[in-house]
């Protein structure tokens, strides 16, 4: 079996589309099968392909983007059609004019539910285009029950065309020794001990109200802890932190821009507390990424965190910057609770692995590609 992947979005940094793209494609490059792989690229000569291992007759094909007009109108349809793919895995969005079975992803509908965060021109395509992408696929994977469900009441879709799949924290987040972390963290000028929070860096991640939070506590003596912030600034965020009037440089603050892959479990390891209090998810991996270094977690009692974080991290109100500040204190003052959270977090992170990803994955193609 041929299975084409449209696999631009790897190419990218700093976007959940490409951390899912690029564990995806490695981890079924690993599975066990006889199936073979094209990736559709735009880059095919990125280091992400070159460090693929060799898999049968699978290969990477360069197909033109046009700033995702050409790729979604004809040029992913040709390319498929003309490598005889038997069915064609894409995100979010399925070329107009393939004919074969689509596997289509979508991790969630944050486009209708948290519009403010996307631009105008990118909202509205995805309203008409995931519409009809959605009723086009064959299967439609999705990463949590929340987006399961989400997508099946929006939609009209039945149940069993949706299938869910989660994500997983990659090898090299685990816990890592002091020393190690310590020398790491140098590099940037840090020590352990901050608050961390990460994740693309718009209106959804409510920056604002974690700023806020932050800046009570120090207020208040509660804390001297700095808070680290990393990921690519994103629409919509420089109003956010206007607002805030927490935007500038400063020692209380650290923004870091996008962390290095390398260097990330670092930053989670180094943390004393990780803070994820978004309005919005469809899974939430960067939560995931923390409870796997054995970090302790606040994050929302909203969408899919609640789901995946579990009784592994302590759920506040998003839109409440009280409660997210005593959270946080309770996490900072009290050591044996932190401990506890850590604990637990490592635990419930072993359930997932982008093995069984991969493997879930390929039992979807095969039902796309059956029936």
């Amino acid at each position: 079996m041929h299975i084409g992947i449209d696999s631009h979005s790897a190419e990218h940094e700093g976007e959940g589309n490409a951390t899912y793209g690029r564990n995806l494609i490695s981890a079924l490059f690993g599975a066990a099968g006889e199936e073979d792989f094209v990736l559709f690229a735009a880059n095919p000569e990125h280091p992400f392909y070159r460090a693929l291992p060799p898999r049968g007759r699978s290969r990477t094909v360069r197909v033109g983007q046009g700033r995702g007009i050409a790729r979604l109108a004809w040029t992913l349809s040709r390319a498929a059609s003309r490598q005889g793919v038997d069915c064609l895995h894409v995100q979010y969005l399925a070329p107009l004019w393939y004919r074969g079975p689509i596997v289509l992803t979508v991790h969630d509908l944050g486009f209708l539910h948290v519009p403010d965060s996307f631009p105008l021109g990118l909202r509205l395509a995805l309203r008409v285009l995931v519409s009809r992408s959605i009723a086009r696929a064959t299967r439609i994977i999705t990463v949590s029950e929340f987006a399961r469900r989400d997508i099946v009441t929006r939609y009209s879709v039945h149940a069993d065309k949706v299938v869910v799949i989660p994500l997983a924290a990659g090898p090299a987040f685990h816990p890592h020794d002091s020393g190690k972390t310590t020398q790491a963290l140098a590099r940037y000028g840090l020590r352990p001990g901050f608050l961390f929070s990460l994740g693309r860096l718009n209106r959804r991640k409510n920056l604002e109200r974690l700023l806020l939070a932050h800046a009570r506590l120090r207020a208040g003596g509660v804390s001297d802890a700095p808070l680290v912030i990393g990921g690519k600034r994103d629409h919509g965020v420089e109003e956010v932190l206007r607002r805030a009037r927490l935007s500038g440089p400063g020692p209380a603050v650290r923004w870091m821009g996008l962390i290095p892959d390398d260097d990330l479990p670092m930053f989670y390891s180094g943390a004393a507390c990780f803070v994820y209090p978004s309005l919005f998810e469809g899974f939430g991996l960067p939560v995931l990424e923390a409870m796997a270094c054995g970090t302790p977690v606040v994050t929302s009692n909203r969408t899919a965190l609640p789901e995946l974080a579990g009784d592994a991290a302590l759920l506040i109100d998003p839109e409440s910057v009280d409660d997210l500040a005593a959270a946080i204190a309770r996490v900072l003052s009290d050591a044996a609770l932190a401990r506890e959270l850590g604990g637990r977090g490592l635990e419930r992170s072993r359930r997932y692995s982008w093995a069984e990803t991969a493997r879930q994955t390929l039992a979807v193609y095969r039902g796309a590609v059956s029936g």
